[in-house]
């Protein structure tokens, strides 16, 4: 695992109501879970199995800013659209 500068790092509990999801949203969205935040980059687990796993906060929210507006889902849907339009 390859550690990457980190900003603020914030515990689960604290971390999923500053980022606007639930903890359970938060660490399904974990790369081990299948999602696309990615250990070393986006969290960090502690040394012990029973450690807090920690969140870089600014990183987080970038992730989850492009999720959201759906990069790559947009230039396709703007795609179909042009598509669409110029058949009527």
């Amino acid at each position: 695992m390859k550690i990457e500068d980190s900003g603020i790092l914030v515990k689960t509990g604290s971390a999923a109501p500053i980022l606007g999801v639930s903890v359970q949203t938060l660490r399904a969205y974990r790369d081990l879970q299948g999602g696309f935040l990615i250990e070393g980059k986006h969290w960090f687990s502690g040394a012990f199995d029973n450690s807090p796993i920690r969140w870089d906060i600014d990183k987080c929210k970038e992730a989850l800013a492009k999720r959201r507006k759906g990069f790559s889902k947009y230039q396709e849907f703007a795609l179909a659209k042009k598509s669409i339009d110029s058949y009527s």
